[in-house]
């Protein structure tokens, strides 16, 4: 890969400034850049092949890369990641089975879950399942990089709602919430011990603290919630709450936490759990961008809800009115951290979101702050697209 020529201007506030003054509750000038890190914004091993060879995965079910962190740089990301690392699977007949006893199966490229170790289990069958003991290797951060950049750990695993679907099966467990309480009880404080024991080991072996940790837990379809607003608040913010207190015991971190699905009517909720940065679903329905920064909390972060490789693709094709829409869009989201909405699946995707990056890059903070206020400012947008067009952004 060779170098995406970002342009970092002399005298711009380092990245964890920046993210201190965000948390802070100050809206950002031109925001931070996350690609390439997490299973949140990371390539797949589709997206460059080559970058794979002899690599390792950071989610063995998204199947993305541990992309070295100066890559990630090279992209035009502020971020590295740490975290866990997994060995490619063995596959057999399209198959796997991961740490927890649930098998997997490849259709179409993506992996869904073939059978429920505990889809039939009694109570005491649960409470006796055994936990993962977690001896994966960890992707640790260079040195040399971990002063200009933020340091994002990774989920360990998946999230409270994730493992009791996976252990059970989705609607299974959606009846036990309705019918079965005593085995839904015992399926969330299994999951919740057993995530907290994946974050304890996580952050035990990183040789330095990172500034964000991840925390993925899926909560709603495309069209609607799983559960409603009301069993959600009764049976599982309880849990979620005594699971992130418990881990901002083991770190200062920022929290991430990431959701798929329409679970707009939870959103208060979700702002509730006190956590700094949201990475949320724009594509669901009532999910729009602009709706999510008017109902949360002025000083939640927003993190990869406005479409990076979106941006990329019309800045290549000088759709002048796309790039208003999307640079305006983003400019009104602060405070903010640009990032894909999705892990990229192909070279496109992938140069999609360092052109994207580019393009920000070549605003100026005060240049930024005038479009937050204004709207789209033609002379300002139009100076970022010639600078952005004049740089050959190229991948080997």
């Amino acid at each position: 890969m060779e170098d995406v020529q970002i342009d970092r201007r002399a005298g711009v506030i380092s990245p964890r400034l920046r993210l201190e003054e965000m948390l802070s509750g100050k809206k950002n000038g031109v925001p931070l850049i996350d690609i390439g890190t997490t299973s949140l914004t990371g390539l797949r091993t589709s997206a460059l092949p080559h970058l794979f060879e002899n690599n390792m995965l950071t989610n063995p079910i998204f199947q993305t890369i541990s992309l070295e962190q100066a890559n990630c740089k090279r992209l035009g990301s502020d971020c590295i990641r740490a975290g866990m690392l997994y060995d490619p699977q063995i596959i057999k007949d399209g198959c796997f089975t991961d740490t927890f006893g649930v098998e997997w199966l490849n259709s179409d490229g993506y992996f869904a879950p073939s059978s429920h170790p505990l889809e039939s289990a009694r109570l005491n069958d649960i409470e006796r399942y055994p936990k993962p003991e977690w001896r994966l290797s960890v992707q640790q951060v260079k040195q040399e990089l971990s002063s200009d950049n933020l340091v994002i750990a990774d989920a360990p695993c998946p999230g409270l709602l994730d493992i009791c679907f996976m252990l059970r099966g989705a609607w299974r467990f959606m009846d036990d919430i309705a019918e079965k309480r005593s085995i839904a009880s015992a399926l969330l404080e299994w999951s919740l011990e057993t995530i907290i024991s994946a974050y304890e080991y996580m952050l035990r072996s990183l040789e330095r603290q990172p500034d964000i940790v991840i925390y993925n837990d899926d909560l709603g379809f495309q069209n609607s919630m799983f559960f409603s607003p009301l069993d959600f608040r009764s049976y599982l913010v309880p849990n979620m709450r005594s699971l992130l207190t418990r881990l901002r015991n083991l770190t200062p971190a920022a929290i991430c936490f990431h959701s798929c699905g329409a679970i707009s009517p939870i959103l208060p909720d979700i702002a509730n759990l006190d956590v700094e940065i949201l990475n949320l679903d724009t594509y669901a329905q009532g999910m729009d961008v602009r709706g999510l920064r008017q109902k949360l909390p002025g000083s939640v972060i927003l993190h990869g809800v406005n479409d990076l490789c979106a941006l990329g693709e019309v800045v290549a094709k000088q759709d002048k009115a796309g790039i208003a829409y999307f640079i305006t869009e983003l400019a009104q989201s602060a405070p903010v951290i640009a990032a894909p909405v999705d892990s990229l699946s192909c070279a496109d995707e992938v140069m999609a979101a360092a052109r994207g990056a580019t393009f920000i890059r070549n605003f100026s903070d005060e240049g930024f702050k005038a479009i937050r206020r204004l709207g789209p400012v033609r002379s300002i947008i139009e100076e970022a697209i010639e600078k952005t067009l004049s740089e050959e952004l190229t991948f080997i």
